[in-house]
């Protein structure tokens, strides 16, 4: 699908199938999550609660990744002007001079032999594969049936409009026409965007102190649980401590804390992008400092009571 004004042409992948793969992924973790979150504080000990602690971790790192990437597909684009091609997906993106673009064909007609890079799947064909008749192929796609190459002098990318017969016709278009003002080569990745972020005034400070203070919660909640066999999972409403459980059930306190982590550098970076609410990024990371102060405190009164 494509709109097109005076000046571009967007057209988008085809996005279907993979926001209901990616969402049909997000609610089975969100249910594992759950479901271990639960077995962890009603039945599960020893050595079957380690298990289940290495379980909410994977899926603390799990969850975030398939949401970013279930974001990236839905605000995907392939922006064509008469200068060049600009892509935008997620953090990522690239725009290409007309004048560097050596030529364009689909895959499946260019008699090259392409395989998609690891971890891809439907709504996310993303990465670099190398190719020895091609070089480095850098994936930005969401379906493998309909990649178009784009070949440049540095690399190869491999893109999928929804209707690449169309994207084709129109780049052809573009092609004769000639570029008057090849726009500038531009490459942005996650990674610089990050960097980006960790110069900021007041960024450079919180991100850093919020992955700091977690880590001194874990090493809190690592000293108190192992000199404790039993710990009141919390209090009453009168104040009162619960029951006793085996002090390694408390490990769910610095869980929730890189949950929390983890939850807040990705709201943080998402409005960070955003010129107009930025500032919420320093709020969320904000809170990030409060919360694992919060929560070493809880352990240590956790412990007081024992």
């Amino acid at each position: 699908m494509s709109f097109t004004d005076q000046k571009s042409q967007i057209f988008f992948p085809d996005r279907k199938q993979g926001i209901i793969l990616h969402g049909i992924l997000l609610v089975i973790l969100v249910l594992m999550m759950g479901m271990a979150l639960w077995a962890t504080t009603r039945w599960a000990e020893g050595s079957i609660f380690v298990v289940f602690m290495i379980l909410i971790v994977i899926l603390t790192a799990l969850i975030p990744f398939v949401l970013y990437r279930g974001y990236a597909l839905i605000n995907a684009r392939y922006i064509l002007e008469r200068d060049g091609l600009r892509i935008r997906w997620g953090l990522r993106t690239e725009d290409i001079p007309l004048t560097e673009i050596e030529w364009l064909r689909r895959a499946n007609e260019s008699g090259y032999s392409i395989q998609a890079p690891v971890l891809a799947w439907s709504g996310a064909v993303l990465g670099e594969k190398h190719s020895e008749s091609l070089g480095t192929i850098e994936f930005i796609a969401s379906d493998v049936a309909k990649i178009i190459l784009v070949a440049t002098p540095g690399k190869v990318y491999a893109i999928s409009p929804q209707n690449p017969r169309d994207f084709e016709l129109a780049f052809q278009r573009t092609f004769e026409m000639g570029s008057l003002f090849p726009i500038e080569s531009l490459s942005t990745r996650p990674a610089a965007f990050i960097q980006q972020v960790l110069k900021d005034k007041y960024a450079k400070y919180l991100v850093p102190l919020n992955i700091g203070l977690t880590m001194v919660l874990w090493l809190v909640s690592g000293f108190i649980i192992a000199n404790h066999q039993q710990l009141p999972l919390g209090f009453s409403p009168q104040g009162q401590p619960l029951e006793l459980v085996t002090s390694q059930q408390l490990l769910l306190i610095p869980i929730l804390g890189l949950f929390i982590l983890v939850i807040n550098i990705i709201l943080g970076l998402f409005f960070f992008r955003r010129i107009e609410y930025f500032q919420i990024s320093y709020l969320l990371w904000s809170g990030g400092v409060i919360t694992p102060i919060l929560l070493i405190v809880s352990m240590i009164i956790l412990s007081i009571y024992v």
